[in-house]
């Protein structure tokens, strides 16, 4: 089966959006509210992680064991506060080398279309 253009681009943000996540995890414990919002500034709004997006993400990576998620208060469960793993650590390595191949094609392409048409 072919994976479309779209399909593709969807594939590479939240690669680079799980990579995000894992990368701010690993300054310290945070819930999801404060990770899309450290994204958004970090990224200075090119990536604004929609709620609809993120939480399918953050469920994925602790059903996988790169995070674990715990509820700040059981009882009312108003916000899970995730953590990285060992393995979400060792997660970031191969995520950064699938983000670099990524740029690195994006860049080949931008490359190519800038000699083109003239644009230095």
């Amino acid at each position: 089966m072919m994976t479309s253009k779209s399909d593709e681009y969807k594939t590479g943000v939240k690669i680079i959006t799980g990579l995000y996540i894992l990368k701010i995890l690993k300054n310290g414990p945070a819930h999801g509210n404060k990770i899309a919002t450290e994204i958004k500034e970090r990224t200075q709004d090119l990536l604004t992680p929609n709620p609809n997006a993120l939480y399918p993400l953050l469920r994925r990576l602790e059903e996988d064991g790169y995070i674990t998620g715990e509820w700040d208060n059981p009882g009312t469960r108003s916000k899970r506060i995730y953590t990285i793993t060992d393995a979400g650590s060792s997660l970031i390595l191969v995520l950064e080398d699938k983000v670099k191949e990524n740029f690195a094609q994006r860049e080949r392409k931008i490359a190519i279309l800038r000699e083109d048409l003239q644009l230095y």
